[in-house]
């Protein structure tokens, strides 16, 4: 990959602009429409501690599979002899929850979706794991409905643990989903990120309130309980679901299951502006 210095680079390509400032990083936006991203000291000094800096990750760039819809980095840029930063091309469209607001159309949610785990079986086949995948921004889907995913340095990249998750998750340091002496997560984690993607976007609902209390009735919420709210009746969506929170149980992805969902439901909102949507047989 491609080394330069962040000024020199910078100068080079004058009519930059600031596209926006995050609590950790600055992203600015290039005038070839590609994407600067510049990471803080402290999100530089967390990836130095795991053993493997941003230097380390980038390097292990070329050797990646690039059938994965990912905006995989094409420079890395120094300050002072340390890399701080990359270059990545900018993913024209929307973010995953955008894209789907006041969305009721569940055919539309399977035919993006059934995107989202087949690029998350290309990517763990590659050694990449997506802890970050619920911050639905680092999911882009394009005018023509393709789906990508952007943030390379809130990957787990092979042997080099990741330094957070997504933290709609709930406890994901099950054996499970984290191998405790090599300190990464499992394949395990991204089907369930993506199970959780699809509750939240498609119904409104948090899979991570599984097994905590309900603060109304001080009873702890099962997943029967959410499948009874939303009206969900499907005995094999519900049974991948309650694999999630199964420690001995293998996950599965929703897969083909979301068009038989599309095929004998539609999406109503119950209230005005409900929060919640739920299922209704056609």
């Amino acid at each position: 990959m491609e080394k330069a210095n962040l000024y020199e680079f910078l100068d080079n390509n004058k009519g930059y602009s600031l596209l926006k400032r995050c609590k950790d990083t600055t992203i600015i936006k290039l005038p070839n429409n590609q994407i600067l991203k510049i990471l803080d000291l402290k999100l530089l000094d967390m990836l130095n501690k795991t053993g493997y800096g941003l230097e380390s990750r980038l390097n292990e760039v070329d050797n990646l599979d690039k059938n994965v819809n990912f905006a995989y980095p094409t420079v890395m840029l120094e300050d002072n002899g340390v890399i701080t930063s990359y270059v990545m091309p900018e993913i024209p469209g929307l973010d995953f929850t955008n894209y789907y607001k006041n969305t009721l159309d569940l055919l539309s949610y399977a035919n993006i979706h059934l995107q989202i785990e087949n690029n998350i079986k290309t990517g763990n086949n590659t050694g990449l794991i997506f802890p970050d995948l619920c911050t639905t921004e680092n999911i882009r889907i394009t005018p023509g409905d393709k789906v990508f995913f952007i943030d390379y340095d809130g990957l787990q990249v092979k042997h080099m643990p990741a330094i957070g998750y997504s933290d709609v998750l709930g406890d994901v340091f099950d054996t499970k989903y984290y191998n405790h002496e090599t300190e990464l997560f499992t394949p395990e984690l991204d089907i369930r990120s993506a199970t959780f993607l699809y509750f939240v976007d498609t119904f409104g609902v948090d899979l991570g309130v599984v097994n905590k209390k309900n603060p109304l009735t001080n009873e702890y919420i099962s997943v029967d309980y959410i499948f009874s709210a939303i009206n969900l009746d499907d005995d094999d969506i519900k049974h991948k679901v309650w694999k999630l929170f199964q420690s001995s149980e293998k996950n599965e992805f929703l897969g083909e299951d979301l068009y038989k969902l599309a095929e004998n439901y539609k999406l109503i909102l119950p209230f005005k502006n409900a929060p919640i949507k739920t299922l209704k047989r056609k």
